[in-house]
């Protein structure tokens, strides 16, 4: 991006409704009692879809309108299992069972944000996770259950991240039902 230019940083997720973040809230203090490390806040738990990084303020209505070709049906999900990462002590909450509508979704806006040469974290593997520790440190062996934890999905939101003297913070800057209409498109 040219010097100067104003830009903004930003993620596609899927945003849990407050029974699911509760619960997630609730699993990660479970979490935490074991492998110890920094609880995510409540309001910033999510699972990326995909990940923009900085994307120039001037693009955000040819990306809104990339996002709104992006179609699909509803679906569910079961968060049921916890793990962690090693390399940079991460520990999660994700499905067993991917379901292929999610995988689908990703694809489908992966390809529409490649089209329209957006730059994404394009990882080879996508791997479906809400991140609830960091700094973590956790024994596989001594890694607790995790009550099965359903969560409905029929949209997916486009975020916001900054970050202030108290961590990061999250807004929702468009949400988009899972039919590809745009349910909310707020301006910066």
């Amino acid at each position: 991006m040219a010097g100067g230019e104003q830009t903004v940083r930003l993620f596609f997720a899927l945003w849990p409704d407050a029974k699911v973040r509760r619960a997630l809230d609730q699993a990660g203090r479970k979490l935490h009692a074991v492998c110890g490390g920094r609880r995510m806040r409540a309001p910033n738990l999510h699972l990326t879809l995909v990940f923009l990084g900085n994307v120039a303020v001037a693009r955000l209505d040819e990306l809104r309108a990339v996002t709104g070709g992006v179609s699909g049906a509803p679906f569910s999900m079961t968060l049921d299992h916890f793990g962690w990462w090693r390399h940079n002590r991460v520990a999660w909450a994700a499905p067993q069972e991917i379901p292929e509508a999610l995988q689908g979704l990703v694809a489908r806006l992966q390809e529409n944000l490649r089209n329209a040469d957006f730059v994404f974290d394009d990882r080879p593997v996508f791997v479906p996770h809400v991140t609830l520790l960091r700094n973590a440190r956790c024994n596989e062996i001594e890694m607790p259950p995790m009550m099965p934890l359903a969560w409905a999905v029929d949209a997916f939101v486009l975020v916001k991240s900054a970050t202030t003297d108290t961590g990061a913070t999250y807004e929702v800057i468009g949400r988009w039902g899972l039919s590809g209409v745009s349910e909310k498109n707020d301006a910066l």
